[in-house]
C-alpha cells in the first residue's frame, strides 16, 4: 500500500515522462519551494532512467526533493548570515573548470597514446630509483597435502631438486591431486612474500636472508605439510621487476606527453598574444 507522499511522487514520475512533450511556452509545474527559490519539474528532467520501475523512480524523486530542500534551506540561511564574499573564490573556481576543460580538450585531439614495449624498457632503466620495493616478492609454487600422505617422498625430492624444472612443476600438481592437496602451480606470477606466508606458515625476522638461504621449504603442522619451492625472489628497496611496472611506466610516460602538450600550448598561447599585442606588463617604478 502507497503512502499519500509515495503517491505524489509517482504522479510527480508520470508527470515527468510528459515534460519533453510540452510546449516549450508553457511554465513547468512547481515541485517544491523553499523561501524565495523554486523547484519546478524541469529540474528533474534526466533524474530517473529507463527501465526503473514505479516505486523505485517515486524513492529517487523523494530522495532528491528531500536533498534539494535542506540544502536550500541551509543556503538560504547561509545567504543571510554569512558575510564573506566568495566572489573571487568563484571566479577563479570558474576559470580553473575552464581552463581544464580547454586543456583536456586539446590533450584529446594531440596525445599518442602508443607506447611501446621499447620506449617502456629504456624509461624502466633510466628510471629504477622509482620503482623500489616496499615489501619483499616471491615467485614461488607450492603444494600443503595432508601430513601423513604417500606422495610425501616424491614431493620433498621434487621441491629440492637442484635443478628445478617446468616438468616438476606439472608432477608436483599431479601427485597433490592424488593425495587431496592443494596448491599454487603458477610459477611466472611475483606475489608478495607476505601472500605466501599467508598460506605456508613461514616466519622469519630477516625476509632477505631466509630467502636467500632457503629455496626449498618443506614444513608441517600436525595435520598438514607444505612443499615449497621459491623460483625467484626481490626484497624490500630492490627495484621492483618490469613486468610489475608496466602499467605504472605507461602511464608515467603518457603524464609526460600531456605535461609536454600543455607547456607547449601555453608556451604558443602566451607567444601569439604577445606577439599580437594582446598582453602588456606593467612594471611599478
Amino acid at each position: 500500500m502507497l503512502s499519500n507522499r509515495s503517491t505524489i511522487s509517482l504522479l510527480l514520475v508520470l508527470l515527468l515522462s510528459l515534460t519533453a512533450c510540452k510546449n516549450a511556452e508553457e511554465e513547468s509545474p512547481l515541485v517544491a519551494r523553499v523561501y524565495e527559490h523554486e523547484l519546478h519539474m524541469d529540474d528533474l528532467v534526466g533524474l530517473v532512467g529507463e527501465g526503473v520501475s514505479g516505486e523505485d523512480s517515486a524513492a529517487i524523486v523523494d530522495n532528491y526533493v528531500d536533498q534539494w530542500v535542506r540544502q536550500t534551506v541551509m543556503l538560504s540561511k547561509a545567504e543571510k548570515n554569512v558575510k564573506d564574499d566568495f566572489s573571487r573564490q568563484m571566479n577563479e573556481y570558474r576559470n580553473s573548470l575552464l581552463i581544464y576543460a580547454y586543456e583536456r580538450q586539446i590533450v584529446e585531439q594531440l596525445l599518442d597514446t602508443v607506447v611501446t614495449d621499447a620506449q617502456m624498457e629504456e624509461y624502466y632503466e633510466s628510471h629504477g630509483s622509482q620503482f623500489l620495493l616496499k615489501s619483499s616478492i616471491v615467485k614461488a609454487v607450492y603444494v600443503s597435502a595432508p601430513k601423513n600422505n604417500k606422495a610425501d617422498g616424491k614431493l620433498k625430492a621434487l621441491v629440492c631438486k637442484q635443478s628445478f624444472r617446468d616438468e616438476d612443476i606439472v608432477e608436483m600438481q599431479s601427485l597433490a591431486t592424488k593425495v587431496d592437496g592443494q596448491g599454487n602451480y603458477d610459477g611466472d606470477t611475483w606475489m608478495p612474500f607476505y601472500s605466501l606466508q599467508s598460506v605456508v606458515p613461514l616466519t622469519t625476522y630477516n625476509e632477505g636472508l631466509y630467502l636467500k638461504q632457503n629455496r626449498s621449504i618443506v614444513l608441517a603442522d600436525d595435520s598438514l605439510r607444505w612443499y615449497v619451492r621459491i623460483l625467484d625472489y626481490k626484497v624490500t628497496d630492490e627495484v621492483s621487476p618490469f613486468e610489475l611496472q608496466r602499467d605504472n611506466i605507461r602511464a608515467i610516460i603518457l603524464n609526460h606527453r600531456k605535461l609536454e602538450i600543455l607547456d607547449k600550448l601555453q608556451a604558443d598561447l602566451v607567444g601569439e598574444a604577445e606577439k599580437g599585442g594582446h598582453v602588456e606588463r606593467i612594471k611599478n617604478s
